[in-house]
């Protein structure tokens, strides 16, 4: 078992892509100063009952992502612009709140690729979706997009593909809890066609609507 800091927020991190995070109240304050001086990771968790900011710890779900602190910016106020980059899922064995912040008592999930021969398969079913959306979301909401941004890898792809898709976070959190690669694979399959098929009827409009970053 490994003892990790926890961030409670709204939001789902996956492994390999980037949150930035404006840091003001004073417990995670303490908690990123203690990981910058310490160089450890920290792990997101979505709330699953509470609020994320000025109250009672919030209960989390139990599978989050570590992340690493990669850039900061402290303000003169005290107040961090930190950018993180996730790193590995994990799931929380139990909750220590005998500090400002939570801490967990977690172990790693690595995500299984059980058969390479139907995995790459389903990269191919999914990748060429993946950029068909991006480039919807492009001409919808006048950003750049570049299609060779988007991996081949099964594990990279998977975590691009459910972080960048604008559903409601609890379907993000499901396909952060999926530990198989060919479900995973086959549940974005599915949500992207629908949301590609619903996006085909929406117009065009020029005022930034969305962003892939």
């Amino acid at each position: 078992m490994i003892e990790l800091p926890l961030f409670p927020l709204n939001a789902v991190l996956f492994p390999e892509m980037p949150i930035p995070l404006h840091i003001f109240e004073e417990k995670y304050k303490l908690m990123m100063n203690m990981c910058l001086q310490e160089q450890r990771p920290f792990g997101i968790v979505l709330i699953q009952q509470g609020e994320a900011e000025n109250g009672p710890l919030a209960v989390p779900y139990e599978i989050g992502c570590t992340a690493e602190i990669a850039n900061v910016q402290s303000l003169d106020d005290g107040r961090l612009l930190i950018m993180a980059i996730g790193q590995k899922r994990f799931r929380i064995l139990s909750l220590q709140r005998d500090k400002p912040y939570l801490v967990g008592l977690i172990e790693y999930l690595p995500l299984k690729i059980e058969d390479e021969q139907l995995v790459s398969r389903g990269c191919g079913r999914l990748r060429p979706l993946v950029i068909e959306y991006l480039n919807l979301l492009s001409r919808l909401g006048d950003v750049e997009f570049d299609p060779m941004q988007v991996p081949t890898s099964a594990e990279d792809l998977v975590y691009l593909a459910a972080a960048v898709i604008q559903v409601p976070t609890e379907l993000k959190q499901a396909f952060l809890v999926t530990d198989r690669a060919s479900k995973l694979l086959r549940d974005l399959h599915t949500t992207y066609r629908e949301e590609i098929a619903l996006m085909r009827y929406m117009p065009t409009t020029d005022q930034g609507l969305f962003s892939i970053n």
